[in-house]
């Protein structure tokens, strides 16, 4: 049988719990935006987002819970709704970061070549919507074979055929970031 005072115990969290919580969901934060490599973080991005989400989703009802524990009771709904949003929010910034990094990087350091399509893969999701990829095969400036994967639309998936050859940009930091160069494969001059 429990007694008054151990339950009132449970109830409270300790000083450690209110500072570990909110470090934890500080340092989650920090690690998927500050640590991991960006052309890591980007090569990976739904994984490290959903991971991250999750894990920001769980540190966050934590410190809500360490925190506002006692007034919890008339907040209640609100904060829920603020944690669940976390999970979004997070996925939302991460993928954000990775498509910036993308996008600046063929800027900065987009060389153009041909590559060979090695492979085409579709993934089927609910509701009939599909994900398309082509992995491509090219070789870099300093001679080095180098493979890429590129989204491609659904409109696209049946235009491309493994072997055909197509002109991209890659970044010569980071090669496994690239697009279709698709002014060049308009004119057909590659």
């Amino acid at each position: 049988m429990t007694t008054p005072n151990e339950v009132q115990l449970r109830e409270k969290p300790s000083l450690i719990q209110k500072i570990l919580a909110p470090a934890l969901l500080i340092f989650n934060i920090y690690f998927f935006f500050e640590l991991i490599p960006i052309h890591i973080a980007e090569a990976y991005s739904t994984l490290f987002a959903i991971l991250g989400g999750v894990i920001t989703l769980i540190l966050s009802f934590w410190t809500a819970d360490t925190l506002f524990r006692p007034i919890l009771k008339y907040i209640g709904i609100p904060v829920f709704i603020l944690c669940i949003a976390s999970l979004f929010i997070f996925g939302y910034f991460f993928i954000l970061k990775t498509t910036s990094f993308s996008s600046d990087e063929l800027t900065k350091n987009g060389i153009q070549t041909t590559a060979v399509i090695i492979d085409k893969s579709r993934i089927y999701g609910k509701r009939g919507r599909t994900i398309q990829s082509i992995d491509v095969r090219f070789t870099d400036q300093n001679q080095q074979r180098q493979e890429a994967t590129i989204d491609i639309g659904d409109s696209e998936y049946n235009s491309f055929q493994t072997g055909m050859v197509i002109p991209i940009m890659y970044s010569s930091e980071h090669p496994n970031i690239a697009r279709i160069s698709y002014e060049k494969l308009r004119s057909g001059n590659y």
